[in-house]
């Protein structure tokens, strides 16, 4: 079976492999190293006995086999002593000797250069030193040689001693390598089950025991913090598919009511049950009303999915004052019964603050009017209701409901603030005010219609103005609705309005304080 690619192999196995070679690749080296020391050492020794006969007298014997020099220590079982004559001639009448003496070479310069040499017999090496001796009778060098036989027994006991224990060793290395990845990898085993039992749908699956102190840890905490992000994003999403099938269903059942409405009284009006008349007259205005409402609705509708599709605001400085102002007009205008009154944010003051926000003029407007005419829609008659504009402060309690991103401390806010006294609302209701087509039941009447979109609008309007919409309510307690924005900074040559109840009206004025003295109101003024 042919080896798998490198890349094809497990992280297990790449490991044991690369720690069992780095640590074969280590063990060969040292044991060369050892083996060649050890040769050198040898040699050495040899070389140092070599030297030892030549301290003495030469013995007479032209080839001297296993006897001990006159003087002198024995280097081994093995070993001979040559005579040469000046012309480094060998002895001829020595014995039969175990290295043939013309592998010497030459005998002179051998001499000359003082250190010994090794040659090759038939069956072993020899180590040979050639020095000028000093004779009577005519013989001028003598030669000693030492066989390596012990030297060569004793590094090929080396090598095969060092061989078995290197093979034990990686064999242990190997072994010990395997166990060690095995408990490295444990987490990252544990990971694959988590990993194929969240791929099966078990979302709520975690990696257990995740210790930041291992890296196998910090890739657990960081998969759990992935899954919690993850199993959050499809929770969302699922509830936003819920939220989105109840919305369509509310949707058709909106407008399936006024379009019941206007079939009745075209089929009435069919058979002859509305004559030309009075009920003719009554059928039409019926009609008229519920289509009306559902241009209304399909108004709301299309202004959610302008704001859902981000498309870009016609941004400029908006005076909010200005805007309150109109809104609380245009109310007092449509229901002249209600108590509508125009404040400034602190109550402290008489006198309203200037705060211009960057921002789309037509939708602003929108927040505020949907405000207002939600405080409208679903409070009784005797119910007061506050439209207070001003720089925003911090709240001295936390909101029931919010809509928006947390802004930023230090940075100047403007703020509208829709608050009536009403019967308010449960805190079920109040969290889920801002969704579309929710409506309070209960409590809040519906005597003016309505499809809950107004608050969604708000909502949406407020978070593409980067800005945050809060809410405050409880049952009896009414309903405070606050809009923040970010606001401009205050002109130098602009100072608090203030509205003076006498004040002439000049129509004709085109500045933002003008328009507000236009519309007749002034600090804490009340629309009845």
């Amino acid at each position: 079976m042919n080896l798998r690619l490198w890349r094809r192999w497990t992280v297990r196995t790449r490991i044991v492999v690369s720690v069992v070679s780095i640590a074969a690749v280590a063990l060969i080296t040292a044991n060369v190293i050892g083996v060649l020391f050890l040769n050198w050492y040898l040699m050495e020794r040899v070389d140092q006995q070599l030297a030892g006969p030549f301290r003495g007298r030469l013995p007479n014997s032209s080839a001297t086999q296993n006897k001990r020099p006159e003087g002198q220590f024995s280097p081994g079982p093995d070993f001979q002593v040559f005579r040469f004559d000046a012309e480094g001639r060998p002895d001829s009448s020595a014995e039969t000797p175990l290295v043939d003496p013309k592998l010497f070479g030459d005998i002179k310069q051998r001499a000359a250069a003082g250190v010994p040499f090794t040659v090759d017999a038939a069956d072993t090496q020899w180590r040979v030193r050639v020095q000028e001796w000093p004779t009577g009778n005519g013989y001028a060098y003598g030669a000693f040689a030492i066989s390596l036989k012990d030297v060569e027994a004793t590094r090929d006991q080396m090598v095969q001693y060092t061989s078995g224990v290197s093979l034990f060793l990686l064999v242990l290395v190997g072994v010990a390598t395997a166990a060690l990845v095995r408990v490295g990898l444990a987490p990252l085993t544990r990971m694959e089950e988590a990993a194929a039992d969240i791929a099966a749908g078990n979302l709520s699956r975690r990696i257990d025991d995740a210790d930041s102190h291992t890296e196998s840890g910090r890739l657990g905490i960081a998969l759990n913090t992935m899954m919690t992000r993850i199993e959050g994003a499809v929770d969302e999403s699922a509830a936003s598919e819920r939220r989105l099938r109840q919305f369509l269903a509310d949707a058709a059942h909106e407008l399936r009511t006024p379009l019941t409405s206007v079939q009745g009284f075209a089929e009435l009006y069919r058979r002859g049950g509305a004559p030309p008349g009075p009920a003719l007259d009554e059928a039409m205005e019926c009609i008229d009303a519920e289509v009306s409402r559902m241009r209304l609705l399909v108004n709301d509708l299309l202004t959610l999915a302008r704001l859902d599709e981000e498309r870009p605001l016609q941004q400029h400085p908006v005076d909010l004052l200005a805007v309150a102002a109109d809104t609380v007009r245009d109310a007092h205008v449509r229901v002249p019964t209600r108590f509508v009154q125009l404040a400034a944010l602190d109550e402290r003051s008489a006198t309203f603050e200037p705060v211009t926000v960057e921002g789309d003029e037509a939708r602003l407007r929108q927040v505020i009017g949907n405000l207002v005419s939600n405080a409208l829609q679903h409070t009784p008659e005797d119910t007061r209701i506050v439209v207070r504009v001003g720089r925003a402060e911090p709240p001295k309690m936390l909101p029931i409901a919010t809509v928006g991103p947390e802004l930023p401390v230090g940075v100047p806010l403007g703020c509208i603030e829709v608050s009536d006294t009403g019967p308010g609302m449960k805190p079920d209701d109040a969290v889920r005010v801002f969704e579309r087509l929710y409506r309070a039941e209960g409590s809040r009447s519906r005597r003016y219609g309505g499809a809950g979109l107004g608050l969604s609008i708000v909502a949406s309007i407020v978070q593409a103005h980067g800005g945050r919409v809060e809410l405050w309510t409880a049952p009896g307690q009414g309903a405070t609705f606050r809009v923040l924005l970010p606001a401009l900074d205050l002109p130098d040559d602009l100072a608090d309005i203030d509205l003076d109840e006498d004040a002439e009206p000049a129509h004709e004025h085109t500045d933002e304080s003008a328009k507000i003295r236009a519309s007749g109101f002034r600090g804490n003024s009340e629309v009845r």
